[in-house]
């Protein structure tokens, strides 16, 4: 069920929260989780809402993010946007796992979490995009993703993975992130950002973004801090990696 939060933004909470922007009796999608079950469940929503789905945004090429592209462009016939790089992961998910593991990917990290089905991108997105009537703003958003953007309407935020639950945080307390000082740059720049609401891809609506700022900014100095002080002669990664899961609380890292 469509769930509105202002003006034209609205979400359809889930494992993964898929954005929806609707205008002009038409829909677009922001981001289409991460299978064929959760993109159909948002298919149905915007049909029971008497929409036609026109569009869809992916914020990055997570496969959490774009797992469902393929099927809603089978289904609706939607546009493929996608930023700058990200683009060309969303048309090769193979890559994902590849680029994790530096080499062709053992079974357990090439399933439908890290291997999305593939996508082709019809538009790669600039600082701003007119669909259904409503302009909406690319925020950048480097940092957990090579280049993963917000997308902006006058009282919304849609913020992808640029912040994490609280919860989440501690049920899982190191982050993916691609680079690090892009992603503190990141966080720097999102406290300018002067919005109604925020809403992230594994969080719901919310107002309160200084309170996910500070959560978030604990949580990647904790990490840096406890791979600092792994850190020692001689030290391999592998023994960093250990030394900081052990002090981060991190039990098991079994891949399987």
């Amino acid at each position: 069920m469509l769930e509105p939060i202002a003006g034209p933004a609205y979400v359809l909470s889930g494992r993964v929260n898929i954005g929806v922007i609707v205008g002009d009796g038409q829909a677009v999608f922001i981001d289409s989780g991460l299978d064929e079950s959760q993109a159909r469940k948002a298919a149905q929503a915007v049909e029971q809402a008497k929409l036609r789905a026109v569009a869809l945004i992916n914020t990055h090429a997570h496969a959490d993010h774009c797992g469902g592209n393929a099927f809603l462009r089978k289904r609706a016939g939607v546009a493929i946007y996608a930023p700058p790089i990200e683009a060309a992961f969303v048309q090769h998910p193979e890559l994902e796992p590849f680029y994790l593991f530096g080499a062709a990917p053992f079974p357990a990290i090439d399933g439908k979490w890290f291997h999305a089905a593939p996508s082709p991108v019809d538009h790669v997105l600039g600082p701003t995009v007119s669909l259904c009537g409503v302009t909406l703003e690319c925020f950048a958003a480097p940092g957990h993703s090579i280049n993963q953007v917000g997308v902006l309407t006058p009282d919304v935020a849609f913020l992808g993975d640029t912040l994490m639950a609280p919860a989440l945080l501690e049920r899982y307390p190191i982050q993916y992130c691609y680079d690090v000082v892009a992603h503190r740059e990141t966080l720097t720049r999102l406290a300018a950002l002067a919005k109604r609401w925020y809403v992230g891809a594994h969080f719901p609506p919310t107002q309160d973004l200084e309170g996910l700022l500070a959560a978030n900014r604990r949580n990647l100095e904790r990490t840096a801090e406890a791979v600092l002080d792994a850190v020692g002669p001689a030290a391999s990664t592998e023994e960093v990696v250990a030394r900081a899961a052990e002090a981060l609380g991190v039990l098991s890292m079994d891949p399987s």
